[in-house]
């Protein structure tokens, strides 16, 4: 493969990165609650971390979003305020808080959660059976190997 070859793959690759970004983000808002509309998508990663491991301490969410404390205490502030979620005591580090999340949070995760599902629908139907197959086990690759770095 030659580097002009590359460079084509590359600008051809983040072309459609950046289209199925777009229509994952942005693709019919009108379907989707006021609230979830507001609300970032590290925002609802963190909700649906909580909502998933609800012993951790806030150091391991902030760990899992590879954020600032200052950035972690103003997105905790924020949803808390809106209330998505509130902070407790953690019982396996007294010293240490963690998330709870409220029932207005747990719907808003279900509805993350189903929005999520339809987009992933959608995106697999636009395949056959075997490509289905190729993509996915292509994209947990490229999936994977990101997350090693």
């Amino acid at each position: 493969m030659t580097q002009e070859n590359f460079e084509q793959q590359i600008e051809a690759i983040n072309r459609a990165f950046h289209q199925v970004w777009f229509a994952v983000m942005f693709d019919r808002p009108d379907t989707r609650s006021e609230n979830m509309q507001t609300l970032s998508f590290i925002d609802m990663h963190l909700i649906g971390i909580a909502n998933e491991n609800p012993d951790y301490i806030l150091k391991e969410i902030r760990d899992i979003l590879k954020v600032p404390q200052t950035t972690l205490s103003s997105i905790v502030g924020k949803l808390e305020k809106l209330g998505f979620i509130r902070r407790v005591i953690n019982h396996r580090d007294m010293r240490s808080f963690s998330i709870e999340v409220t029932e207005k949070g747990k719907r808003m995760h279900e509805e993350h959660k189903a929005d999520d599902r339809k987009k992933a629908e959608h995106l697999l139907g636009l395949l056959d059976a075997d490509e289905r197959d190729d993509f996915i086990r292509l994209f947990r690759k490229v999936a994977d190997g990101m997350a090693r770095h």
